[in-house]
């Protein structure tokens, strides 16, 4: 394994430890009052309201039936506000802490039923103030079930935390779906199962002995250190000089690794900084960009910004083309269009922009007619004519390349051709030089004229990327649209 790879590794352990830590500090501080509200507001208990407790009991039960992806990004509104942002490691530990908050509190609760009513009566009945009872009677006797209630919520804020990094939450997730899933790379998806298995291992058998001692003597010193190193990893950056930098958001696999020669080009010809932020979907690049997340991204063509600033309002430009990735339908079984037979099936990507694109490739060779003005816009309710009658089905583009064996026709782009053991010679329907769907280099209306996005440019037309781009896909597959 390369050594950069080790550092990866340790980078995404350290912010998978950092989100669930700072998450389950705040989860478990939080739900624990939430619990003993609950527990103190019930039937016979020293604080009873009826009201209270169940319009409580309810909120509990609401949000704990909310799929933590759905609520990851249903609060990406609150994330912003709270941390100023909705990518990285600070803007994962508000969804995470959110989600964990209503499990703890029902923990809590369980926790606080099983003390004994007798000794709960004993402390009534000779004065004890309700804050006496919870320090000394309530806390005291339920400290080994709280303490292995902590423990499980730790261990189910890794498991989320993993689904964290779909969004750009970092940790391992992240590592996992950047560099195993979306490269293909099982050996990276394995290394991240074994570090999240050691983790959850070394945290159980911590939590089981604490139960067992009754004690937290051991686990408030490690809290202690961690809190240190957290807030060192947070303060460190900004003791460092300030330099002139962007924050450039590009898709996972191969346009990170083009964005890494321009990182170095940047550097060397401007001390320009690039800061490259990772993404696994076609949405959110664009979001984070009209929220000032990040200050470019490069991933898009211009029918899909359009697409996406119609639906969106978002105030963003193309500032310079890239390059043309040409999209073709490839198969295992088919080497022609005229062998297409009826009924065959035809697998698409399911983002609106390259469902669009593959329509209206699939109209050029005429297998297909589309409604009049459907342009990059299309989608398969606009097909007005299939004589073929061919079947259509929707997916992820990052999947498609694994069900090349499932399907008469696969429609890829450039991101997935090599995954899949092709190369662009092999499609069986291709785009040509003259297609319409150029990249290009997006940014905020009013950054269009910082000289920093001025000097992006020209680090993205400079000669090193664009060696480095067409090594990556040779013969013709990426043509440089500016020229």
């Amino acid at each position: 394994m390369h050594n950069i790879e080790w550092l990866l590794l340790a980078k995404a352990s350290w912010e998978t430890i950092y989100i669930v830590f700072i998450a389950s500090t705040f989860s478990v501080i939080a739900g624990s009052l939430v619990g003993l509200i609950l527990f103190l507001t019930g039937p016979r208990q020293a604080l009873h309201n009826k009201t209270l407790h169940h319009s409580l009991n309810l909120i509990v039960n609401i949000t704990r039936s909310v799929p933590f992806v759905i609520l990851m990004i249903s609060i990406l509104p609150l994330t912003r506000l709270l941390v100023g942002t909705t990518i990285g490691s600070n803007a994962a530990i508000v969804p995470l802490a959110l989600a964990a908050v209503p499990f703890f509190a029902r923990v809590c609760e369980s926790a606080f039923s099983e003390v004994p009513y007798g000794l709960i009566e004993t402390a009534h009945s000779l004065g004890a103030t309700t804050f006496q009872l919870v320090t000394k009677v309530l806390i005291p006797e339920s400290l080994p079930s709280l303490i292995r209630g902590i423990t499980l919520t730790i261990v189910a804020l890794i498991g989320y935390s993993t689904m964290a990094g779909a969004v750009g939450g970092g940790g391992l997730g992240e590592l996992a779906i950047n560099y195993g899933y979306q490269r293909f790379d099982v050996w990276v998806t394995l290394e991240t199962v074994i570090i999240l298995i050691v983790l959850v291992q070394l945290i159980q058998w911590w939590g089981d002995y604490l139960a067992k001692q009754r004690r937290f003597n051991s686990a408030l010193v490690g809290g202690v250190v961690l809190s240190v190193l957290c807030a060192f990893s947070q303060g460190y950056p900004l003791l460092k000089n300030p330099e002139p930098s962007l924050r450039v958001g590009v898709t996972a696999g191969w346009p990170e690794e083009v964005m890494k020669v321009a990182q170095k080009t940047a550097a060397k010809q401007y001390g320009l900084k690039i800061e490259i932020v990772t993404f696994n979907d076609y949405v959110l690049p664009n979001t984070a960009l009209a929220n000032g997340n990040i200050d470019a991204n490069i991933f898009q063509h211009v029918p899909y910004l359009e697409a996406q600033l119609k639906s969106t309002h978002a105030k963003l430009i193309p500032i310079a083309k890239t390059f043309v990735y040409p999209l073709g339908f490839y198969s295992r079984r088919i080497k022609q269009v005229t062998e297409i037979g009826a009924n065959a099936l035809i697998a698409l990507p399911n983002d609106p922009s390259n469902e669009a694109r593959s329509l209206l490739l699939l109209q050029k060779v005429g297998l297909i007619s589309l409604k009049s003005g459907a342009g990059a816009l299309a989608s398969l309710k606009d097909i007005v004519a299939n004589p073929k009658h061919l079947q259509f089905k929707l997916m992820d583009a990052a999947q498609l390349p694994r069900v090349m064996n499932d399907a008469d026709l696969v429609a890829l782009t450039n991101d997935f051709i090599a995954p899949a053991g092709l190369t662009i010679e092999q499609a069986v329907i291709k785009e040509g030089a003259d297609s319409l769907y150029a990249n290009v280099i997006a940014v905020r209306e009013a950054d269009k004229a910082n000289p920093l996005v001025a000097q992006l440019v020209e680090v993205i037309h400079s000669a090193p990327v664009v060696a480095a781009t067409q090594a990556m896909f040779p013969h013709g597959a990426a043509i440089a649209a500016w020229r």
